[in-house]
């Protein structure tokens, strides 16, 4: 359990509840599931069809790792090592990890066949499931002997394989097993898989493009033999299944059976000194997208830009825009709200002006609040509070929701009335926060917003490299969708006050 002993301002913030590992999925990284992955090789580049969008390394400081489509929409999502999601074109945002301290990194992203929602997959087989992706299980729980690296979904969307980097394979909801590589001494590990037209089988590619077929999949010709400028790290099938492509890092495509080939980003990739992360067939090409977040669009349709409804016109989503350091309470905010008895009127002008001397140094007005903010009841003010950070940065309000509500009074309870982070419903995507100490709505926001980081009162932040360090604040900002709600109790005199945010609920 926290603990806090500080002096007063008790900004005992609690740890940072991250996404409930019930609602993942896993993305097709450099693997080809999906229809996410390919390979490229270094045969003379063709002339390049289409533009790059612009990178979305500019709104993410981890790279990307993988590309799914949005079925039926024309538009896809990118994923990053973090966990952030990015949608393009007509492609609706479901959520995403951004700001969430992960076990282990993800690796890839898959879509759904409806276009409607994705999973992520993290290198320990974590499942994250947004929108319509439902969760079949995982292997977050599980010691494997090597890390997961890819993903395929089943054509129906309800199941899917992951497979390691020893080609051991896991299979989930209607996705069948057909045979692995798992006892097999490979010569290099596998980077990647695709399922057959069927899913009745699927393909597993190795870093040196080797080949291997199980079920009803077929070999049309590997790699394994040539001596590869840059290593494969993915695959593609094509829409029969009587041929598939593979990329290599570099953005070199080789291609068999039926697969035809356009050309590569062997060129485009060296000019931003980038490499590709998959393969996506369209059209009559092909999309070839890279660690930047650039995508090549060879004899392919150019690729939409990025989604004004996901992130604003800035270049980072203000989630992910942290204070440079952390921002004590004034001495007139400490006596206001820790002198006792507490008069709460003086306390919330201390703290409001507080905050909004540290809004000012972000470049935001002061905090906008309703009329008759003062006669609202304590949990009504703490998510008011919260929906005025959030829409003053451009981020949607989250309604109340009475049962998220109820999550958020059991969070403040419990232990015996002392109070822990609220836990949020199975099967969504959700993040908490709890305020030991603070007297009102106002003074917690202070301390979840602006004094959060290294060398504050949040105990899940010991040092600058700390996971949780603003960890509450992202919670605040996380550019969900969905619906929240608080609690509030008093222990002995001192008040709990717990946040609840959940994800398309």
């Amino acid at each position: 359990m926290d603990a806090h002993t500080s002096p007063k301002p008790l900004f005992a913030r609690g740890r940072v509840a991250v996404a409930a590992l019930a609602a993942t999925a896993f993305s097709t990284v450099l693997a080809p599931a999906a229809g996410i992955t390919a390979a490229l090789a270094s045969p003379a580049p063709a002339a390049q069809v289409g533009a790059a969008v612009h990178a979305t390394s500019a709104l993410s400081s981890s790279p990307i790792v993988g590309l799914t489509p949005a079925y039926g929409t024309g538009g896809y999502w990118m994923t990053s090592s973090a966990g952030d999601v990015f949608s393009f074109g007509n492609a609706h945002s479901y959520g995403s990890l951004t700001g969430m301290a992960l076990a282990k990194p993800i690796v890839g992203i898959a879509s759904t066949p409806t276009g409607h929602g994705y999973w992520l997959v993290a290198s320990d087989g974590g499942i994250f499931s947004f929108g319509d992706a439902h969760f079949f299980g995982s292997t977050g729980n599980i010691r494997l002997a090597k890390p997961i690296v890819g993903m395929a979904s089943t054509a129906t969307g309800r199941g899917y394989w992951l497979v390691a980097s020893d080609g051991g394979i896991f299979s989930f909801g209607d996705a069948r097993f057909h045979g692995s590589t798992g006892g097999i001494n490979l010569v290099k590990p596998i980077v990647g898989m695709a399922s057959t037209a069927t899913g009745r089988g699927y393909w597993l590619v190795a870093s040196d493009g080797g080949i291997f077929t199980f079920g009803d999949a077929r070999f049309h010709g590997s790699t394994g033999g040539i001596r590869l400028a840059q290593p494969m790290i993915g695959m593609a099938r094509t829409a029969t299944g009587n041929g598939y492509w593979m990329v290599a890092s570099d953005g070199g495509v080789f291609n068999f059976g039926d697969a035809a080939y356009h050309g590569s980003a062997v060129g485009f990739n060296a000019a931003s000194g980038a490499q590709s992360v998959g393969i996506l067939p369209v059209g009559s090409g092909y999309w070839l997208p890279n660690n930047l977040g650039q995508v090549d669009s060879v004899n392919a349709p150019a690729p939409a830009g990025l989604s004004q409804n996901v992130a604003s016109s800035s270049t980072r989503l203000p989630s992910q825009t942290m204070p440079s350091a952390s921002i004590a309470p004034s001495s007139n905010f400490q006596h206001a709200c820790w002198t006792v008895p507490v008069n709460t009127g003086a306390c919330d002008s201390a703290a409001l002006s507080d905050i909004n001397s540290a809004r000012a140094a972000e470049g935001y007005g002061p905090l906008s609040l309703p009329s008759g903010f003062e006669s609202l009841s304590t949990r009504a003010q703490v998510l008011v509070v919260a929906n005025a950070e959030r829409t003053s940065r451009g981020l949607p309000a989250l309604p109340e929701n009475s049962s998220l509500d109820n999550m958020a009074q059991a969070g403040a309870q419990a232990n015996g009335g002392q109070g822990t982070d609220p836990t949020g419903p199975n099967g969504y995507s959700w993040g908490s926060n709890i305020a030991w100490g603070d007297p009102t709505a106002l003074s917690a926001d202070f301390g979840w917003m602006y004094d959060d980081g290294p060398n504050s009162e949040n105990i899940d932040c010991t040092s600058s490299s700390s996971s949780g360090c603003w960890g509450h604040r992202m919670n605040i900002l996380s550019p969900w969708g969905g619906a929240s709600g608080a609690g509030v109790y008093n222990h002995n005199g001192t008040i709990q006050l717990t946040q609840l945010f959940v994800e398309n609920y």
